[in-house]
């Protein structure tokens, strides 16, 4: 998988996946801007041998309907902090299972986010993958029981609610610090346009 995060015009994406194309990568992610559907339009009609993941930047049901109606993608990324949550999401699974197109929710925020995910993933027939950042060790030290990942897979605890207890003296020793705001994060009328 390589997340090309919107990059490219259409024909600079088209030459990339022609380039990509011996490594038989299992999908090509963003090929370019999440909100020019148009351009998507343009990759898809080239005719990649590989498939095109979008949606990390997407934020509704609504969102997702282009794409799916003009079956532009082979698989969706909704982000369950940003397109409304568990419910939302597998609204948006179910609409992407009408038109045989998978889901790999996308997840780096934290272990609170990978559980809603996980949930999630456990609870449609469409899931393929879960993006879980494993190279972020302070991640488990906020967790009172960190979840295991086994052969590649992570096992869902079966405890009520999302099965994640938060240890607060490790959350409190470690005080959130300033990043500045990436340049293009928000919108003019203060909605989120990137994560």
């Amino acid at each position: 998988m390589i997340d090309n995060h919107g990059r490219s015009r259409p024909s600079a994406a088209v030459r990339l996946m022609d380039a990509l194309q011996p490594h038989r990568l299992l999908w090509l992610e963003e090929p370019t801007p999440p909100d020019d559907i148009e351009a998507l339009a343009r990759v898809r009609a080239a005719g990649p041998r590989m498939d095109l993941a979008t949606g990390e930047r997407l934020y509704s049901k609504w969102d997702f309907v282009p794409l799916l109606e003009r079956r532009l993608v082979d698989v969706i990324q909704p982000d369950i902090c940003h397109a409304g949550g568990i419910t939302e999401c597998k609204k948006i699974a179910a609409l992407a299972e009408a038109y045989y197109v998978q889901v790999a929710p996308h997840t780096p925020q934290g272990p609170v986010s990978t559980a809603a995910s996980a949930h999630l993933a456990l609870a449609i027939p469409n899931f393929l993958i879960l993006e879980f950042v494993r190279s972020a060790p302070y991640r488990d030290r906020i967790l009172r029981e960190p979840w295991v990942v086994r052969d590649g897979h992570l096992e869902v605890p079966d405890r009520p609610g999302l099965g994640v207890e938060l240890d607060e003296d490790a959350l409190a020793a470690s005080p959130p610090r300033t990043v500045g705001i990436p340049r293009g994060a928000w919108n003019p009328d203060g909605s989120v346009a990137d994560v």
